[in-house]
C-alpha cells in the first residue's frame, strides 16, 4: 500500500467525475432539446452520448496512467515478457516450496530419530544398571549353585539309578504308546467313516422328520376318523336299540304288508295332459289306500289313529305324472318295507314302460303229453309247459311279482281237470298236443291268463 501513487489515483478519480458530469449534462441537454443525430430518435441519441462519455473516461484514464507512471507504461509495453518472468518465478517458487517441504519432513524425521536415540540410550543405561545388579546377584547365585552342584552330583547318582528304572518304565510306556497310536488310528478311521456316514444320516434324519410329520398328519386323520367312528358307533347303537325295540314289537305283532308287495299295478294308455295325468295317479293312490284298509278289515284290525296312513315321495308322483305323456305306461305302487299292524306305510310309486306281451288267443307254447301216463305225471308235463310259457313271458319283458318272482299261476284244479280230459279223450290216440294260449291281452304288468287247448 505504501508504494501506491495516491496523488495519481486521486487525480484519476477527479478527472473521471468531471468527465461523467459533463457527459451527464450533455445527455440531459440533448434529451431536453430532443436533439437528433443522423436522424436517430432523441432517446437513443442521449444513450449514445452517455456511452461515448464512458468510453472517453476510460481512454483519458489510460492516457493519464501511461504518461504519468513509467511502471504502467513498461507493463503495457512489455506485457509478454512480464508474464513469462512471472511464470518462471512461480515455478521457482513451487520448486523451492517443495524442497522446503522435503527439508522440513527430513528435519522432522531427524528430530524424531534423535528422540528415539535418546530414549534408547536412557533405556540402555537403565538396562546396564539392572545388568550390574543382576551380575552381582548371579555371582551370589553362582556360589550357591556350586555348593548345590556338589549336592546335585550326589543326587545325580541316585537319579541315574532311578533313570534306569524309568527307562524300563518308558519302554513299557512306549509299547503302550504304540498300542494307543494303533487304537488312535483305528478311531480316526472310524471317525472318518462316521463323518462319511453323517450326510447319509442327515438325509435319513430329514426323511425321518418328513415321516414324523406325515405320521402326525396321519395320526390327526386317524383321530378324526376315530371321532367319526365314535359318532357312527353312537348312531349305530341308537339304530340297534331302535331295531331291538322293533324286533321286540315284531315278536308281539304281525306283519301286515311285506316289503316289495304290489298294491296297485295298472297299464295307463296315453298320452295324457297334466291335470288328467294327476287325477289318474291320485286315483291309483286312493286305490292303494283302499287296498290297505281292506287288508286291515280282513285281519279284523282297526285302522291306526295317525295323521296319514301312507307316506310317499312327492317326486315319485311328479315323475309318474310326467311319464304319462308317453303313449302307454305301467304305474305300480309297492310297499317299501315290511310293515307291522298300526305302523305308517311307506309307498313307492313307479312308472315303467308298458307294452303288449301276449295277444288274446296267441299260441305261446305246446307240448305232446302221453295219455298213458298217470295223472300226477301228466300234471308234471303240463307244469313243464307252464315253465316254457313263464320263460317266454320273462323274455318278452313281463315284470314278475317282486315277492314271489312269479308271472302268474294256474289253479291246481284246472291242471287236474286237464289231466283227466287227456286220460279220457286221448286214451285211444295215445298222445295229446297241449297248446297254451292267452285268454286275453297281457301287458308288461301281467299276470299271464292261460287257457289250454287239446289237439
Amino acid at each position: 500500500m505504501d508504494n501506491l501513487d495516491w496523488i495519481l489515483i486521486g487525480f484519476l478519480i477527479i478527472i473521471s467525475g468531471v468527465i461523467a458530469f459533463i457527459g451527464n449534462y450533455v445527455g440531459r441537454r440533448v434529451g431536453k432539446r430532443r436533439v437528433s443525430i443522423i436522424g436517430i430518435r432523441p432517446y437513443y441519441t442521449s444513450m449514445i452520448i452517455t456511452i461515448i462519455t464512458g468510453m472517453v473516461i476510460t481512454a483519458v484514464t489510460i492516457l493519464v496512467i501511461v504518461n504519468v507512471s513509467e511502471s504502467m507504461r513498461g507493463a503495457l509495453e512489455n506485457k509478454a515478457k512480464l508474464q513469462e518472468s512471472i511464470n518462471i518465478l512461480t515455478e521457482k517458487l513451487r520448486s523451492t516450496q517443495s524442497e522446503l517441504n522435503i527439508r522440513a519432513s527430513e528435519l522432522a524425521a531427524a528430530v524424531a530419530y534423535q528422540n528415539k536415540l535418546k530414549e534408547t540410550i536412557e533405556k540402555q543405561s537403565s538396562k546396564v544398571t539392572q545388568l550390574e545388579k543382576q551380575r552381582d546377584s548371579l555371582e551370589k547365585q553362582l556360589k550357591e549353585r556350586e555348593s548345590a552342584f556338589k549336592e546335585s552330583e550326589n543326587k545325580l547318582k541316585e537319579l541315574e539309578s532311578q533313570r534306569s528304572e524309568l527307562d524300563l518304565k518308558i519302554a513299557g510306556l512306549n509299547k503302550e504308546k504304540i498300542l494307543l497310536e494303533k487304537e488312535i488310528m483305528n478311531l480316526k478311521s472310524k471317525l472318518e467313516n462316521a463323518e462319511k456316514e453323517i450326510p447319509k444320516l442327515n438325509v435319513q434324519r430329514k426323511l425321518l422328520a418328513q415321516q414324523v410329520e406325515e405320521d402326525k398328519l396321519e395320526l390327526e386323520q386317524y383321530k378324526e376318523r376315530i371321532k367319526t367312528y365314535r359318532k357312527e358307533a353312537e348312531s349305530l347303537k341308537r339304530e340297534i336299540s331302535s331295531k331291538e325295540e322293533k324286533l321286540a314289537l315284531l315278536r308281539r305283532q304281525r306283519i301286515l304288508f311285506q316289503g316289495g308287495e304290489v298294491l296297485v299295478a295298472e297299464t295307463i294308455n296315453g298320452p295324457k295332459g297334466g291335470e288328467e295325468a294327476r287325477e289318474v295317479v291320485e286315483d291309483l293312490i286312493k286305490k292303494a289306500e283302499e287296498t290297505i284298509k281292506a287288508r286291515y278289515e280282513q285281519n279284523n284290525e282297526p285302522l291306526p289313529k295317525i295323521d296319514s296312513l301312507v307316506i310317499y315321495n312327492p317326486s315319485d308322483v311328479e315323475s309318474a305324472i310326467n311319464s304319462l305323456k308317453e303313449p302307454q305306461r305301467l304305474i305300480r305302487i309297492r310297499i317299501v318295507n315290511n310293515t307291522l299292524i298300526r305302523e305308517q306305510i311307506r309307498l313307492i310309486i313307479e312308472s315303467l314302460k308298458s307294452k303288449l306281451i301276449f295277444q288274446r288267443n296267441e299260441w305261446i307254447a305246446s307240448r305232446f303229453v302221453s295219455s298213458k301216463l298217470p295223472r300226477d305225471k301228466i300234471i308234471e308235463e303240463i307244469n313243464v309247459l307252464l315253465g316254457q310259457v313263464r320263460k317266454e313271458a320273462l323274455r318278452r319283458g313281463m315284470i314278475p311279482d317282486p315277492i314271489t318272482g312269479s308271472v302268474g299261476d294256474v289253479p291246481y284244479e284246472t291242471l287236474l281237470n286237464l289231466a283227466v280230459r287227456i286220460k279220457v279223450q286221448y286214451s285211444k290216440v295215445g298222445n295229446a298236443l297241449v297248446v297254451a294260449k292267452m285268454n286275453r291281452d297281457v301287458y308288461t304288468a301281467g299276470p299271464i291268463d292261460i287257457k289250454f287247448e287239446l289237439r
